[in-house]
């Protein structure tokens, strides 16, 4: 409604006013349908320049409000698609000012204070709700950016072309809440890089300008190794290349302290690494709920799975995973690899994932095999599907 107030009253006191002393300059008489135009005006009859002009609505909420309670509205607006109405979504993926509440948008981790975890419940399963790749399929044509002040220049690129687009736009922020999040008040743009390159929230702007396909309209410049299901990082001093990780992420803020914690160099030794792990596991298989089955490929033991955290100056910290974060990881893989094919993106680690894992379950390769030295069999298969 403010929109189309907005409208309104620019038409009112700007718009027609202008075009009403063009007539006169010209001399030329108003024409019954030109009359009833001015007496009946809406942005249909604005020009793209007249639009521009239009004082803008500018919609500001968190996860909470936006994504979960208020998701139904957010997405009538969407669709409505009018063209000063413009939304931004501070994305904290929780109910901040309830003490850390599951919103929609809360990874399988859970909302941390509040947080269902444990054997009894086997832990929060739902998958994420990514809002902004919602509004990517059957919303109409919006305007889309997932960004935040990991790259502030192209946050606001994107804001001053979604200005200039005649029609909705909406923004997607991840925004750190330092006390529920358990970061430092000066970490948050940090906290903003390190969710973007472990895959958690990728970036991505779809611009409906540009084209109606997919391939066209979204670009996923700004990520590392675009084609990989990770940022192919390297540990300090050493130079020893990894991937990063959701969990790598997740170290470094304390509200995930139930899944990830500190182990032993013993404890290890008897752990599977999690890049071995998500080698033999895919989200189906974490539907079907085959991860608890200990004779499945799929099994995943809680706390019986490993990262190596890269703390800096060298120092490298052994780090023991619950079975939800092992599973937050192949929730957000799959994801990226949907967000992938949107854009045309060929994944070289699903290639050969698919292809290993067909060899394993036709018998040809033993799951022993698979679990003992599963990354070197994937690169394996790399080089062959390549």
């Amino acid at each position: 409604m403010m929109g189309e107030s907005f409208m309104m009253d620019n038409a009112r006191r700007s718009i027609i006013p202008e075009r009403m002393i063009d007539h006169l300059l010209s001399g030329d008489s108003l024409d019954e349908a030109t009359y009833f135009n001015y007496t009946h005006f809406t942005d249909a009859l604005m020009t793209d320049a007249e639009v521009k002009e239009l004082p803008k609505v500018w919609c500001v909420g968190g996860d909470g409000g936006m994504g979960d309670i208020g998701f139904q509205n957010v997405s009538k607006v969407i669709l409505q698609n009018r063209p000063n109405v413009k939304l931004l979504m501070l994305d904290t993926q929780v109910y901040s000012n309830t003490g850390g509440q599951n919103s929609d948008h809360s990874p399988m981790t859970g909302g941390f204070d509040m947080n269902q975890a444990g054997a009894a419940s086997q832990g929060k399963l739902n998958e994420m709700k990514n809002v902004a790749e919602c509004f990517l399929n059957g919303h109409g044509s919006p305007y889309i950016a997932q960004v935040s002040m990991a790259d502030s220049a192209k946050l606001y690129t994107s804001m001053l072309e979604a200005l200039e687009y005649r029609g909705t736009a909406y923004f997607q922020s991840y925004t750190t809440c330092q006390p529920e999040h358990g970061v430092a008040d000066n970490m948050a743009t940090t906290q903003a890089v390190r969710v973007r390159e472990s895959r958690c929230l990728p970036e991505f702007v779809f611009n409906p300008q540009l084209g109606e396909s997919y391939t066209e309209a979204l670009s996923l410049k700004g990520n590392k190794n675009p084609d990989r299901d990770w940022w192919q990082s390297k540990m300090s001093e050493t130079k020893e290349p990894y991937a990063y990780t959701i969990s790598h992420w997740c170290a470094t803020e304390a509200r995930f302290r139930q899944h990830i914690k500190k182990a032993s160099a013993e404890e290890i030794e008897h752990m599977e690494h999690l890049e071995d792990v998500m080698i033999r596991v895919t989200q189906q298989d974490v539907v079907y709920r085959r991860y608890v089955d200990p004779n499945s490929r799929a099994y995943v033991p809680d706390f019986g799975s490993y990262i190596i955290y890269d703390a800096g100056d060298g120092k490298h910290v052994p780090m023991k995973l619950s079975r939800q974060m092992v599973l937050f990881n192949i929730e957000r893989r799959k994801a990226w690899r949907l967000l992938q094919s949107h854009a045309g993106q060929a994944n070289k680690d699903y290639e050969a994932q698919k292809a290993l894992l067909a060899k394993v379950d036709a018998g040809e390769i033993s799951i022993a095999d698979l679990k003992s030295k599963g990354r070197e069999l994937l690169e394996a298969e790399m080089t062959v599907t390549a």
